[in-house]
């Protein structure tokens, strides 16, 4: 769990509803979106399920959507 809570905490919510979901291609209907450190930009559902992951899943996830699979 440590490492879901720096994944949490390097996201900052913000309020936009041009932005597109790297995981999902959605558009958050409230636009709420949660945007990290390295610029990967999560809707409010995707963030929900990297939350609810375990930590291997979330890690793993993470380096893909920053293009770093290794």
């Amino acid at each position: 769990t440590s490492f879901l809570r720096k994944v949490i905490s390097m996201y900052e919510q913000l309020k936009d509803s041009n932005t597109q979901c790297d995981l999902c291609g959605m558009k958050d209907p409230e636009g709420i979106i949660y945007r990290s450190d390295n610029f990967i930009y999560l809707c409010s559902k995707c963030m929900e399920k990297i939350k609810t992951a375990p930590d291997s899943l979330s890690e793993t996830l993470e380096r893909t959507l920053m293009g770093n699979v290794l």
